[in-house]
């Protein structure tokens, strides 16, 4: 589109690049160590006749020194992840949003409810309504599911948040700049899951005073 991707109101892209920049080392570590470890045994031990073959098949210390190894890596893991969670959804809870918009997935539709303009949109299997912004604005995404568990997920603000049967969960972004933008659901939710799409056009302020105007007029579910 030649627009570049817009900013979200936390820059999630360097939070979380902190954390890829953790996770990743130790992957390619964890993965190097095995297969270090692998090669090293088949070249030691692949002339080793039957008869010299270990007769001892435990090792308390070793194992034991492993099993911790794994537990500290994993909490380590955990932490750093919900840090970066809570610092994101800590600074965009306390942004005074210019607006509200209600995000309810379902198989296989989305529903996208402006409550301050009456305006009810939709997107997936049937309908496909853009979910329509005005730039510059702090925006209020209130995620909720009414069946299964669905991902809003904005690929090109590098934005993506689970939706929860029975819990409203909210997110505040912003759109810098105007364009459109693909956004569809991440979590696999069943037999039209890959339907279940939707753009994000993001308008001036002026621009979307007018369109929401207009759907009022046109009873607030106009395509």
């Amino acid at each position: 589109m030649g627009l570049g991707a817009p900013t979200g109101l936390v820059d999630t892209r360097a939070e979380y690049q902190h954390v890829f920049d953790i996770y990743v080392p130790i992957a390619i570590g964890v993965f190097a160590l095995i297969v270090i470890a692998t090669l090293l045994a088949v070249l030691v031990y692949r002339r080793r006749p039957p008869e010299r073959a270990a007769r001892w098949y435990e090792h308390d210390r070793l194992e034991g020194g492993y099993a911790l190894l794994l537990v500290a890596t994993v909490a380590f893991l955990l932490y750093i992840t919900f840090t970066a969670e809570h610092r994101v959804d800590t600074v965009a809870a306390r942004e005074r949003p210019g607006l509200v918009v209600n995000v309810t997935g379902s198989k296989w539709e989305w529903h996208f409810n402006y409550p301050a303009y009456g305006i009810d949109l939709y997107s997936g299997a049937v309908g496909r309504q853009d979910l329509v912004v005005p730039t510059g604005e702090a925006i209020r995404f209130r995620l909720t599911s009414v069946d299964v568990i669905h991902a809003f997920w904005i690929p090109q603000l590098r934005y993506k948040h689970d939706l929860i049967p029975g819990s409203v969960q909210d997110s505040t972004l912003t759109f810098s700049r105007r364009g459109v933008f693909a956004g569809q659901c991440a979590e696999f939710c069943g037999l039209l899951h890959s339907d279940m799409i939707f753009d994000v056009r993001a308008l001036s302020p002026a621009e979307f005073t007018t369109w929401a105007r207009s759907q009022q007029a046109a009873g607030g579910g106009a395509a």
